[in-house]
C-alpha cells in the first residue's frame, strides 16, 4: 500500500479480491513540481478556492464580503493597508501609490468605526489631500499614539498624524537643519521612500537630502539608512545614517525580527544588530536574493517572508533563512509568473496565514496576465512543511496586500485589497461562522458588471495518481465511496475521472448530489406532525461514486457547481467538502504483452 493510504483490507493477492485504499489525509496541500511519480498521496497538482484542513480534507473557502460600504473615490492604485492601533479609536489606512502615466499623486486614506466603513481622505489642509509620490504607496509606521507617513523620497515634506487631528501635520525635511544632540527642537523627517519604527528611534531608508557642494543640490541616496535621535522621531543628526552599496540599487524594504532590523536590497539582505549608533553592527544575511517592492515582504509567525524573483518565498527567522518555495517553482522556472509585472506580487500576513498574489498563467494559456490573478496561501503550520492552496476571485483576480484589523468592539478583521479597478473595494476574507461554515458563499462582486459576475467562484480539488505501487497492474475499480461534508443548500459535484496519467482526456465524468442538512426544530414551537424534533435521520455523508472502470492509475478532479456546469436552479449551493475517499478494485493478471 503506498504511503498515505490506509488499507482496510488485508493485501490479497488472488485477482478476484476486492482491495480498498482510504485516503483521508489532504494536508500536503499544492505541488506544482512534483511528477506523476514524485506527488506525495496527499498532495495536489491542482488545488482552485480549497482549503486545506489541518485535520484532513478539504473544503471550499468563504466567500469574499466587501469591508467598505462606498467605493473608495479617484484612481485606484492600491498599494498597502496599514493597521493603525490608535488605543480607544483604532483605524485602517490604506494608500494608493503615485502613478507615472500622467502624474497622479497617490493618497493617503482612512475608516474607522465598527460597521458601515468609508474610507476618507488624510487631508494636510481642507480639501488638500496628501500627495504620495511613492509609486509602492507611503510607507507608515505608528510611535505610540502618532502616525509617521513617508509620502515618497520626492514629495517635499513628510507628515505625522494622530487620531483626532483634523490635518496632517507636516515634518520639514531635515537637511540642511539637522539637530544636534543637544536642545534639538523636533519637527524633522527627512524626505524618504520608506518609515518604521525600531529600538526606540523612527528609521528612514531611500532618501533625498542636499548633497555637500558649495552650492547643496538636493540628491537622491537610494542605498541610505537614517535613524532619529534616541526617543525623539522628530529629531535626526546629520551623521547618523548607514550607506550600503552592495546588493542592487535602493533600500526596497525594511522589517523587525526578533528585536532587530531587516534591511532589504534587490539582491541582498541585511541585519542591523545593535541599539544606537555606538553598537550597530550591519550583517549580511544573504547576497544572493532580496526584493523589488516593500510589499514583498512581510512580518509574520516571528519572523519576515519575503519573495525574490526568480529565487521564490523565503522565510527568516532567528533560525536562519529558509527556501520555502520548491513546491511552486514551475510558476517561475516555466515562465508562468509575468517577470514584467512583478509588482503584482505581493505578500500579506492575515490570519496566521501568508497571502501571496501574482500574475500568473494558472490555466497554461501560454499569454502572461498583467494583473494580479491568484492568490497562494501559505499555512506554515499544517504538516511538517506546511501547505499551500490557491485562490482567485470571482472575476479572477488575486488580492492584494492587507492586514488584520481588530476595531474599537475587538472585532477582527482580516483584509485585503481588490485590485480590480472597476471595483475600489477592500474585501475582508476568511469569513466564517463555528464548523468552518461561511458566512457567505459567493463573493460580492460589481452589480450589473459586463460581463455579468454572479459571484460564483471555480472550486476544483485535484487528487494526486492512485495506482497501488504498481502502475504496471491493470485494475477494475468499483464504485469508490466519498465521505463528503455536510452542506448548507442543495448542491451537485462534478467528479472527472482520468486514467493512465492522461490527465488531458477524461475517462469518464459522474456526480455527486448532495442534500442540505436538517437542523432540529425547537420543542414547543414546530408544529405536530411537521416539525422535526431533533434529527430524524443522520444527514447524508457517505456517498457513492459512479464507476471507475478499467486502469493502471486513476486521477480524480472534483469540480464545484458554477451556473455554467451546474443547473444552480435545482441545485443552489456552492459550499462544499470532501474529507475522505475510498477506491476499490481488483488487481488483474499482469500479462507479457501489456
Amino acid at each position: 500500500m503506498p504511503k498515505g493510504f490506509i488499507s482496510t483490507s488485508p493485501r490479497v493477492s488472488a485477482p478476484t479480491g476486492i482491495q480498498f485504499a482510504e485516503q483521508r489525509d489532504f494536508t500536503g496541500g499544492l505541488n506544482f513540481r512534483a511528477d506523476q511519480f514524485q506527488l506525495a498521496p496527499n498532495e495536489s497538482p491542482f488545488i482552485l478556492n480549497m482549503e486545506v484542513d489541518p485535520r484532513g480534507g478539504v473544503f471550499s473557502r468563504a466567500g469574499y464580503l466587501t469591508f467598505n460600504s462606498t467605493a473608495v473615490s479617484g484612481t485606484w492604485n492600491p498599494k498597502a493597508l496599514f493597521n493603525y492601533k490608535y488605543v480607544g479609536n483604532p483605524h485602517i489606512m490604506l494608500t494608493t501609490g503615485f502613478v507615472t502615466s500622467g502624474s497622479v499623486n497617490g493618497k493617503v486614506m482612512y475608516a474607522y468605526g465598527t460597521s458601515l466603513f468609508s474610507f476618507v481622505n488624510l487631508d494636510s489642509a481642507s480639501s488638500t489631500p496628501l500627495e504620495v509620490k511613492s509609486v509602492n504607496g507611503a510607507s507608515m509606521t505608528q510611535w505610540e499614539d502618532t502616525l509617521y507617513i513617508a509620502l515618497g523620497k520626492d514629495a517635499a515634506n513628510m507628515y505625522k498624524w494622530e487620531v483626532g487631528d483634523t490635518y496632517a501635520t507636516s515634518l520639514l525635511a531635515s537637511s540642511p537643519t539637522w539637530q544636534q544632540y543637544t536642545l534639538p527642537v523636533g519637527g524633522y523627517m527627512p524626505r524618504a521612500e520608506l518609515a518604521i519604527t525600531h529600538a526606540n528611534k523612527l528609521f528612514v531608508a531611500n532618501t533625498k537630502e542636499y548633497n555637500d557642494d558649495a552650492t547643496p543640490t538636493l540628491t537622491d541616496f537610494p542605498n541610505r539608512l537614517r535613524w532619529s535621535h534616541e526617543s525623539l522621531p522628530e529629531d535626526w543628526y546629520v551623521d547618523d545614517y548607514i550607506d550600503i552599496i552592495a546588493g542592487g540599487e535602493g533600500i526596497r524594504g525594511l522589517a523587525v525580527v526578533d528585536g532587530q532590523l531587516l534591511i532589504f536590497k534587490p539582491k541582498a539582505v541585511y541585519l542591523l544588530m545593535g541599539y544606537d549608533a555606538d553598537s550597530f553592527q550591519l550583517v549580511e544575511v544573504t547576497k544572493f536574493v532580496g526584493i523589488d517592492t516593500p510589499q514583498q515582504c512581510v512580518e509574520g509567525d516571528s519572523g519576515v517572508y519575503f519573495f525574490d524573483y526568480p529565487k521564490g518565498l523565503y522565510f527568516y527567522d532567528r533560525n536562519g533563512l529558509q527556501n520555502i518555495y520548491s513546491r511552486l517553482d514551475p510558476t517561475v522556472t516555466q515562465n508562468e509568473i509575468n517577470a514584467n509585472e512583478l509588482s503584482k506580487i505581493t505578500l500579506a500576513f492575515i490570519n496566521n496565514r501568508l497571502w501571496m498574489s501574482a500574475p500568473y498563467d494558472w490555466e497554461g494559456s501560454g499569454v502572461n496576465p498583467i494583473i494580479s490573478t491568484v492568490n497562494f496561501i501559505y499555512d506554515k503550520s499544517i504538516g511538517q512543511q506546511g501547505a499551500y492552496t490557491m485562490f482567485q476571485s470571482a472575476d479572477e483576480f488575486g488580492l492584494y496586500a492587507g492586514c488584520d484589523w481588530y476595531d474599537s468592539d475587538e472585532n477582527v478583521y482580516h483584509l485585503m485589497i481588490n485590485p480590480d479597478d472597476n471595483f475600489p473595494y477592500i474585501y475582508m476574507v476568511d469569513e466564517y461562522e463555528s464548523g468552518n461554515v461561511p458566512v457567505q458563499q459567493l463573493d460580492d462582486v460589481l452589480e450589473g458588471a459586463t460581463p455579468n459576475s454572479t459571484g460564483a467562484f471555480t472550486t476544483n480539488y485535484t487528487t494526486s495518481w492512485f495506482y497501488n505501487d504498481r502502475y504496471v497492474q491493470d485494475k477494475t475499480f468499483v464504485k469508490p465511496l466519498f465521505v463528503v461534508r455536510n452542506v448548507l443548500e442543495d448542491t451537485q459535484i462534478i467528479v472527472n475521472v482520468y486514467h493512465d496519467f492522461n490527465n488531458v482526456s477524461k475517462a469518464n465524468t459522474t456526480s455527486l448530489v448532495l442534500d442540505a442538512s436538517q437542523s432540529g426544530g425547537v420543542y414547543g414551537t414546530a408544529l405536530y406532525g411537521t416539525g422535526i424534533y431533533g434529527i430524524d435521520s443522520l444527514p447524508t455523508t457517505i456517498q457513492a461514486g459512479g464507476r471507475l472502470k478499467r486502469a493502471k492509475s486513476v486521477q480524480l478532479e472534483f469540480v464545484g457547481p458554477t451556473p455554467t456546469n451546474v443547473n444552480t436552479t435545482i441545485y443552489p449551493g456552492r459550499y462544499w467538502g470532501v474529507n475522505s475517499i475510498a477506491y476499490k478494485f481488483k488487481s488483474r493478471k499482469v500479462r507479457s504483452q501489456k
